[in-house]
């Protein structure tokens, strides 16, 4: 289990980066909202990319495991996303905005990527 959390660390590293570059040359052009929905595609891919390649080498292996590195990975995550939303100074209702799919949040799916990602990888990879 330790492996994965050290590819989740590796994910979020990567996910920040993309944030970063989403901000830079999407937000400008397109908006906060349309470059979300833009990128979010993008990010997802590049989950399952990383889970993909290294999900034989966290040696997690059969299907409650992987649903634990999953379930694992979506919590932190969803910490990991409210705790930067807090720093960027957003409210309760905003990063709620983030969450609820009614109001175009998109984190909802993340968060469901994130949980399925390291057994859909692993049985690929099989």
């Amino acid at each position: 289990m330790f492996r994965g959390l050290l590819v989740l660390l590796l994910i979020m590293a990567l996910e920040t980066i993309h944030g970063i570059l989403r901000g830079l040359f999407l937000v400008p052009r397109f908006g906060d909202k349309l470059s979300s929905q833009l990128g979010w595609p993008v990010a997802a891919m590049l989950v399952f990319a990383v889970t993909y390649l290294l999900i034989g080498w966290t040696r997690v292996t059969g299907t409650a495991a992987l649903l634990r590195l999953g379930a694992a990975w979506a919590v932190l995550t969803f910490l990991f996303e409210c705790g930067i939303s807090l720093l960027r100074g957003l409210d309760g209702p905003r990063i709620w905005a983030e969450i609820n799919p009614h109001d175009g949040g998109l984190m909802l799916y993340s968060l469901a990527v994130m949980f399925v990602s390291p057994l859909v990888a692993a049985r690929l990879r099989t």
